[in-house]
């Protein structure tokens, strides 16, 4: 449940795209917990086990049907963030690395990305400026089946983005800045991920020394998850190949 195997597809894809066009190409965010609260449980999943209760915040987040995640860190001293829109099997949202960032977009099992010029200077090399005048301001469209970019949607996935990379033990409960939540803790990588302890046991922060994802917005719409029209994509296969 760290911040950074969060992200870390991301940083595949910059690799990736590097090459587009034929060009060359630790510090923790500050938790926003506050003081542990003696406030009992109100919907029993501190009694549970810590397995019990990660199939409850899984269970819960899917059932929501929609949520929204948003992120900050720091890894090797530049400042990686997101926000990113789920609904369904569909994402849309933005992640930032450094000075750039780039849009991501799922609609109906089809993945795209959109990129500002300042990405495409920063992984382009000397062709990036050419990259970027290229594309311009429309989304670039990659294969469903891209193993290459298939990480960078997996946070759509419920199951994966909660997915713990140790076994998980019970934590305190205390309240964090949505209310009052239990903690699992990670063995692994002794990140905690915290589950609400009122109301639907939703998952509602992630927290690391990697930095932390806060996730809310159960339920609502985001109109914004739609399918960009035909002259406002590029295909990758057409970028790559230098099309």
């Amino acid at each position: 449940m760290r911040f950074a195997r969060v992200l870390a597809p991301a940083a595949v894809a910059v690799v990736l795209l590097a090459g587009c066009g034929g060009g060359n190409g630790g510090g923790a965010a500050a938790p926003t917990s506050a003081p542990s609260s003696t406030a009992p449980a109100g919907n029993g999943v501190a009694d549970l086990t810590a397995e019990e209760i990660l199939a409850a915040a899984t269970d819960a987040l899917k059932k929501a049907g929609s949520y929204q995640i948003t992120g900050e860190a720091v890894e090797d001293g530049e400042k990686m963030s997101m926000d990113l829109r789920i609904a369904g099997d569909d994402l849309a949202g933005t992640i930032g690395m450094g000075k750039s960032s780039f849009e991501l977009l799922l609609v109906g099992g089809q993945p795209y990305f959109k990129a500002d010029a300042a990405f495409w200077k920063q992984v382009g090399g000397s062709e990036g400026a050419g990259v970027a005048k290229l594309i311009g301001d429309r989304w670039v469209k990659v294969g469903k089946d891209d193993d290459n970019f298939k990480g960078l949607f997996d946070l759509a996935d419920t199951g994966k983005m909660l997915k713990p990379d140790g076994a998980v033990t019970k934590g305190e409960v205390k309240e964090i800045d949505a209310g009052p939540a239990i903690g699992l803790v990670d063995e692994k990588d002794k990140g905690t991920l915290y589950v609400a302890t009122t109301g639907e046991p939703y998952p509602l922060l992630i927290e690391s020394s990697d930095g932390e994802v806060v996730i809310g917005g159960f339920g609502k719409s985001f109109p914004e998850i739609k399918k960009p029209a035909e002259d406002e994509v590029l295909d990758f296969s057409e970028l790559a190949s230098g099309a």
